[in-house]
């Protein structure tokens, strides 16, 4: 806390020379961004919370083709998986993240305005991306529960009816990946009403080859379409509305290659059976606005959406199990092969209705009030099959998670003089879960006693009342430089533990609150080149969710640990050095542990241990990155040339909560090249260049550590025809 406050009094220093860079009357040269995740237009420099914003121009510029890697940009933030992509997906923001897939996700993705519920449809691409707005902090009063550590929005172009045009492209990489995109926006009629499609169509290839089988491993395709439409219903009324599915494969993804062969560079692993996972995901959103006479509005947001993953294979190495294998074998079992197949279906169904009054006539009150409910259910089974010769020994677990959740909110800023603003807000709801959990075996796997750690299956109910406040200060030290101090609260719901539940570990798990202290400054636009976004907080987390691993019985019960904490802070700024030039850099620190926890499971199954003390598992201490682009007219054809480099960085982390499995800090650079007119754009990219080699994934899962690589040299380019 003392550093904190000493890093305040920093920010609060450095807003003298913005001040004084403020009398500048150059030519602007950097937009004003305006941003909606206060559910309200505003400027970023007037949002009292830390804020980054990348438009999806640049996105496409750097080569950023989804969601977690655009969320990994951004300081503070931390991206995966734990086992696998598009299967255990996880983000931290500040050192705050979630307990993989059996908990709600600690950081809410929104895609026009819909929450996606479920984590394991986190991971995707962005398609047609107007600008993406990551909130860091608690978002717990304009977003609600499962907001603890941020919330992270992402706004499509919108219909235009001004404009008939669109663009198709092609896209070659290194490994056979193609990328084919097409966008189209048509006006319907002379009503002002216009419809926008766009669909993306990817194959990339992995870089892994089995010893086995010979084959490539790694290998995926990405189906993602988007349609909307929008138009005035009347003169006061308008509607925006569309559909939205995506179609994911990936193959040979899970659990990875002994440590050993990672660490002397081998990019071969011994599997005779990859894995295969299927993820869909499907969104449908209609959104009407009604203006008022007094500039004020009346929103009405509805969301279906409906996601299914699926995981079949085994995906470890063949001879990880072998000691159990020889075991088995032992008993008179012939060819036995523990966990030869894993199978997995998960899928989730979620039903949301928002309604809000928003206003914008007041010249002193900004604020926006409103009512949400939410309906979802989630089903999940898992398969643990092991074979030998003329027969197999099967598991089976369901689990069934049905939610029902309402709230009321109220958020807005009132204007106490010309430079102070008192801004605040609440929000109170309710949720209530139901769960029930069945698990299944044949007479062989009960013969050979694989049932015998297992709960037979449970059935429990949940229900909780909330509430999430906020409240803080803004100072304004000129009209483009803004100091803010506040608080703010965020609520996770608690749930059941499902997969294969040990016997024991039946019944629910708590939900998570944390009250977050937090500083800045926001400065924009100075002098017409110069933006900064700063702050330093604190977060005080209590009956953190945390997943353990049982390597005996391969269980992954979910227990809350009394307290953690994060301290640190981040800083952004953006230079437009001349017309040409430009810097971009930021950084974060987050020092998040277990504060007290005392009785974590123990990773081999022989107990409990205290990691009190330890940092949090995933998350790296410092995060940033640094970027220098330069563009000129070249005078043919009316072209404009794009050139630029960057560098991406994180500290070490673990991959465990007893921080047993490292990973080292690693940095990667990465650059484009393009040149582009109102016709045509041809460009060409190049990321991790020098070819890092460095692990994205790694679990100990009884038999020794198993570890995923992260993508090597990849290089490629392209060309887009606009209409």
């Amino acid at each position: 806390m003392r550093l904190g406050l000493h890093l305040a009094a920093l920010l609060a220093g450095v807003s003298l020379p913005i001040s004084a860079l403020a009398q500048d009357t150059g030519e602007t040269v950097l937009d004003t961004i305006t941003v909606t995740s206060q559910k309200r237009a505003t400027q970023s420099k007037d949002v009292p919370a830390g804020l980054s914003v990348e438009k999806g121009e640049d996105l496409r510029l750097k080569k950023t083709g989804r969601r977690e890697e655009a969320i990994a940009e951004t300081p503070n933030a931390v991206t995966g998986a734990a086992t696998a992509k598009l299967y255990t997906s996880f983000t931290a923001i500040r050192g705050v993240g979630s307990a993989l897939i059996e908990s709600d996700s600690a950081v809410g993705l929104y895609v026009d305005g819909i929450g996606i519920g479920s984590t394991q449809a986190h991971s995707g691409s962005l398609l047609d991306v107007d600008r993406i707005e990551v909130m860091r902090g608690p978002q717990g009063t304009l977003y609600g529960r499962n907001n603890i550590a941020g919330s992270v929005n992402i706004i499509s172009n919108r219909p235009d009816p001004e404009k008939t045009g669109g663009e198709i492209g092609v896209d070659y990489g290194s490994r056979g990946t193609v990328t084919s995109t097409g966008i189209f926006n048509t006006p319907i009629g002379d009503g002002g009403w216009a419809a926008r499609g766009a669909l993306s169509v990817a194959k990339t290839g992995g870089f892994m080859t089995s010893t086995i089988i010979g084959d490539d491993l790694g290998d995926g395709e990405d189906l993602h379409g988007r349609l909307s439409i929008a138009g005035d219903v009347t003169d006061n009324l308008e509607f925006i509305g569309g559909v939205d599915m995506e179609r994911q494969t990936l193959d040979a993804e899970m659990f990875g290659m002994p440590e050993a062969d990672f660490l002397a560079g081998s990019n071969s692993v011994a599997i005779d059976d990859p894995s295969r996972i299927k993820s869909n995901l499907t969104t449908v959103s209609g959104q009407f606005t009604y203006h008022l006479e007094n500039g004020d509005k009346i929103v009405s947001q509805t969301g279906f959406q409906r996601s299914k993953v699926e995981v079949s294979g085994n995906g470890f190495p063949v001879d990880y199990f072998a000691a159990y294998d020889a075991l088995f074998q032992s008993y008179g079992f012939p060819g036995f092969r523990y966990r030869s197949e894993n199978p997995y279906d998960g899928a989730y169904r979620q039903f949301s209705q928002e309604l809000r009054y928003v206003s914008e006539g007041n010249e002193r009150f900004d604020w926006v009030a409103g009512l949400y409910g939410e309906y979802s259910s989630a089903t999940r089974e898992y398969g643990a099959n092991s074979s030998f010769t003329g027969g197999e020994a099967t598991l089976y677990s369901r689990g069934e998670t049905d939610t029902s959740s309402v709230s009321a909110f109220a958020d807005g800023t009132y204007e106490l003089t010309d430079r102070w603003k008192l801004y605040g807000g609440l929000r109170v709801g309710y949720d209530r879960k139901h769960f029930d959990y069945d698990l299944d075996a044949n007479a062989t796997a009960t013969m050979l006693g694989l049932t015998g750690a297992f709960a037979p299956g449970y059935s429990d109910s949940r229900s909780s009342t909330y509430a999430t406040p906020r409240a803080g200060l803004q100072f304004a030290v000129t009209e483009d430089v803004n100091l803010y101090a506040g608080v703010a609260t965020g609520y996770k719901s608690g749930g059941f533990n499902a997969g294969f539940v040990g016997s024991g570990d039946e019944g629910a798990y708590g939900a998570e609150k944390l009250i977050s202290y937090e500083a800045g400054l926001k400065a924009e636009d100075i002098g017409g080149r110069l933006s900064v976004d700063a702050s330093v907080f604190y977060i005080d987390w209590r009956d953190q969710q945390v997943q353990g691993f049982n390597a005996m019985t391969s269980t992954t019960p979910l227990m809350n640990a009394p307290r953690s904490e994060s301290w640190g802070g981040e800083i952004t700024g953006r230079f437009q050095v001349t017309d040409q030039w430009s810097v971009r850099a930021s950084t974060g620190y987050a020092d998040a542990i277990y504060k007290e926890f005392t009785n974590a499971r123990a990773l081999d199954g022989s107990g409990s241990v205290d990691v009190s003390g330890n940092q949090q598992q995933f998350v790296s201490k410092f995060t940033g990155s640094a970027g220098i682009d330069y563009q000129w007219e070249t005078g043919w054809h009316d072209l404009v040339g794009k050139v630029g480099v960057s560098y991406q960085y994180r500290s070490a982390y673990y991959f465990d909560v007893q921080n047993t499995i490292r990973q080292p800090g690693y940095g990667l650079f990465n650059a484009y090249a393009a040149l582009e007119n109102d016709r045509y754009t041809a460009y060409v990219y190049a990321k991790n260049i020098g070819d890092k080699r460095y692990r994205v994934l790694a679990a100990d899962l009884g038999q020794g550590t198993l570890v995923t690589a992260g993508d090597p040299l990849t290089v490629g380019g392209g060309l887009k025809l606009k209409f």
